[in-house]
Formats: C-alpha cells, structure tokens, sequence
C-alpha cells in the first residue's frame, strides 16, 4: 500500500520523500519495527521515539516513512509526514491499515467512573437476546464468539482498538460495545471512527486525580465528555451531581436518563427483588418516557437500575423490545463483579473489581441483598494511586462489613505498611471497625475460609477478573478466584 492510503482524514505536511512511499506495515513501537513499515514517533513520559538516535536505528532496520509531530532527523531516501498529535493521527493510520471495521459495524462506548463493566455486559447480553452478534472491549478483555483476550488496559491503544473491532467483523460480530476510559480518550486510543451510540454514567470527583493520570477535575471532565462528542447519538445521566460541570465540555444535544420526568428515559417504582428457589437477589423497575416498560434485572444493588437503563435506552434506539430486553437482563454474569464464585450450605465467596471507595460502597451494599448473616470483606487498596482510594475503601468496609481482613492489592512500588496506615485512617472512620491486618493476599484469603462462620459470604475485592498483582515493580501470577477454588480443595470442601 501507498503512504497516503494511511494517511486517510488526517491533517498532515509532508516534511520529505512523498505519499506515494511504499508500505508494508505500521509499527509505533522501535524495538518492534521491521523494516517498510510507516513508524509512528510518539513521546512519553520517559522515551521520546522522536529522537535522531531512534530515527537512525529504525532507518538502519530498514523503516522509510515516518509520522511525527516535530521535525526529525531526515535521512536520505526516508518520507517524514508532519502532524499535530501522533497519538491521534496513529488511531486514524491503524484503522485505515485494519480496512475502518468500525464502519462495517454499530459501535457504542460506554464511559463513567463507576459501571462500565456492568453495563457494557448488559447491553451486549441484551443485543444478543435480539439477535445481534456482540463483541466487547473492556476491563475483561476482548471478547467475541468463543474468543477471550486479556487486555493490559480498559481501554487498549488504537492498534488493539481497531486490530480487534477487525478481528470482530471477520467473526461475524455486527455490533461492538467499548469500555472507553477517560485515559483512553486522553490518549486519543479510541479516535479513528464515530461511535454510533455513546454513555455517560456518572463521574467521581477525586478518583483518578494524580500526576500518574490526570492533574485536574476539570481534565478528568474534559476527557469523560470526549466519548460522546465523538458519538452521533449521546446518552447521559441526568441526576449526577457533576452533570452540569460535566456538560459544559459535550458539545451538542443529549439523551437524558435518571428519575425525574424531564428524562428521556426514566426508571421510577424502583424495588429489590429476591429469588428464593435460586436465593438470588435482583431489580425492578419501571421504565417511562420512550421506553414504557416492566425491566427486571439479575444484578443486585439500586445502584445498578442506571446501569440498566441506559443500557436499555440504547437498545431501544436500536429497534430491541422490551421482552428482549429482559431476556438478556436475566443471564448476566460478569467474572469479576459480584462474581459468585463459590455458593454453599454454610457459606458463600464473592470476587469483585472494587477498587475504590465508591465501587465498594455500592458491592458491600449489594451483597446485604443475599441476606448473609455476616459479610467478611478481604481487600487491599493500590499503591500509586490516589489516597483517597484507600480511605474510602477503609470507611466503606468498617461501616458496613461485620469483618475485614485488610490485605495486598497491586502495591506497586509502595509498602503494604504505608497503604496499610492510609488504609486504616479510613477503617477508624467507621463506629465500631472490625479488621485484622494479613499482608500476604493469599494468607488473607485463607484465613477467611478457613475460619468461617455459618451464613457467612466472604468477599473478596480489588482485583476482580485480573490474573495478577504487582509489587515493587514486579507482576506474578494471581487469580482471586483460582485461589478460592484451590482452598476450597485443599479443605475438602469442593472435589
């Protein structure tokens, strides 16, 4: 292919060589480059692919066409085209390099501080009840058919992004859904194509504010609404209370969806339900404006009737009836999130993603909804991240767990004895906290069954779906769930 057949809808100068250079492949990465490639420089944090000693190596190699956004060294013979952001023009060049399969499909974008997993989940499991073939992008992978793919970020980089929404297409796949993360769009990960349908869930102030992603409110807001200025139809909530602050930055007319009857979409009659032969509880409500429905729902916690709804809502523009709508709501199962992993006579485990303040507020409430006896929370809060996160873990799980064992997480490069100290000025917060302190991840876990207590549902949070956790730099091996299940062999509990 020609250099220029890449170069498709973006903005460039040529800084030397032509349009007409011949092209084998794209790369964006130096030590991976082979040699026709069009290389795309991009600067980081710590190494900037921009430099003449990188130029001069990938030169070597073999590379002859360059995308940059400042002047390079130009060796002879090489073809420099000049652009903004490369991090943007890169999305544009790797979804002209995969044939643009997010024009041969309905693509939705699901964003929000809390529940992209959860609706993402939702509203493909109903598309799928309407017939649709549903891929999904997210926090547990790339999914479509019978293929499952762990991913290094919620949202990938643009080369993942459009390689899987291909990858989907030739699969058969006519719709995808994607978790599209306030970093992803900061990133320009997710650009390259308009999303069919986009939502905003809600948005917390505080979480994801730090040098390591983004230094103020109002980025973090910025980025958020980036989704859907990206999207021809937008679905927001409307009962958020930094919907107005949120608003400022989306350009263009709204879906609304929340409680009140200025929404386009509305759920009122809001009730917890309980299945007493599977002992499973759930929601209902009933939807108005657009939608006039009964919509019932597997997943428990108040919390998650928004989730649903806007999950809904979309599905509603796309022709799905109500019965689908339902069909699809009362098989979802998210590994991962109120994911339960083990049910017994004389106990119960859980895993869930929370990972922050929030998240395990509304997990911890939810699972009051199976009517244990005693909820016993083993969590960890992250290191490097915020500390807010850590306090408000501690707060959430002294005030409404009977127990917690307080416990690794992705330490990163900090001590548990640090997160554990911030941890607990959170746990003190509470009434009357009840906690005992096990470093050792796996340690805690045991520690949990083995001394359970009839009616218990254990709960274990922080990691969720993900097969690792980090310390000091260094990732090993480590599934919550695997562990359990090994435990629960050991002690002869399950063959």
């Amino acid at each position: 292919m020609k250099a220029r057949d890449l170069l498709t809808g973006i903005e460039y100068r040529v800084l030397s060589g032509t349009e007409n250079a011949e092209v084998t492949g794209v790369s964006r990465d130096n030590r991976k480059a082979q040699a026709g490639d069009l290389f795309i420089c991009t600067k980081g944090s710590r190494f900037d692919t921009h430099d003449d000693a990188v130029i001069a190596e990938l030169f070597e190699k073999g590379v002859r066409v360059f995308v940059a956004e400042r002047e390079i060294l130009c060796p002879e013979g090489a073809s420099v085209f000049l652009v903004e952001n490369t991090r943007a023009a890169g999305a544009y060049i790797y979804a002209a390099l995969n044939g643009h399969p997010a024009d041969e499909m309905t693509v939705i974008g699901v964003t929000g501080s809390k529940g992209k997993t959860t609706t993402t989940h939702m509203l493909a499991e109903i598309l799928r009840a309407a017939g649709h073939t549903v891929g999904t992008i997210g926090t547990n992978g790339a999914m479509y058919g019978t293929e499952m793919h762990e991913l290094s970020n919620t949202t990938p980089e643009s080369e993942e992004i459009q390689a899987y929404l291909r990858k989907m297409r030739d699969a058969g796949c006519d719709t995808a859904v994607i978790e599209v993360s306030s970093q992803g769009m900061k990133q320009h990960r997710a650009d390259g194509f308009t999303f069919d349908y986009a939502i905003w869930l809600n948005i917390q102030e505080g979480d994801h504010i730090g040098p390591n992603e983004h230094e103020t409110f109002e980025d973090y807001l910025f980025c958020k609404a980036e989704l859907l200025n990206h999207a021809k139809v937008r679905f927001a909530y409307r009962d958020d209370p930094f919907r107005d602050a949120f608003m400022k930055y989306v350009k263009g007319p709204v879906e609304w969806f929340g409680a009140g009857p200025e929404c386009d979409y509305r759920a009122t009659e809001i009730e917890k339900t309980f299945d007493e032969e599977k002992r499973e509880p759930g929601i209902r409500f009933m939807a108005g404006g657009k939608l006039d429905a009964e919509i019932r729902s597997n997943f428990p916690g108040t919390f998650n009737t928004w989730n649903a709804l806007s999950a809904c809502a979309v599905a509603d523009h796309m022709g799905v009836t109500p019965e689908e709508m339902n069909e699809g709501l009362s098989r979802v199962h998210i590994k991962g999130r109120d994911d339960m992993v083990y049910r017994g006579p004389e106990f119960s485990v859980c895993v869930d993603f929370a990972h922050n303040g929030a998240s395990t507020w509304s997990h911890l409430k939810a699972l009051r909804e199976f009517r244990p006896k005693r909820i016993v929370c083993v969590f960890g809060a992250d290191g490097n991240r915020s500390k807010g996160r850590r306090y408000g873990m501690g707060e959430a799980a002294g005030t409404l767990a009977d127990f917690s064992i307080v416990t690794s997480g992705h330490n990163r490069w900090e001590t548990f004895e640090q997160i554990l100290a911030d941890t607990e000025v959170g746990l003190h917060k509470a009434p009357h906290p009840n906690y005992i302190a096990i470093k050792d991840r796996r340690e805690a876990i045991r520690y949990a069954i083995e001394n359970h207590e009839p009616g218990d549902l254990i709960t274990i949070i922080g990691l969720g779906h993900e097969t690792w956790q980090e310390e000091m730099g260094v990732k090993r091996h480590h599934s919550d769930t695997e562990y359990v299940l090994e435990v629960l062999r050991d002690l002869g509990i399950t063959e």
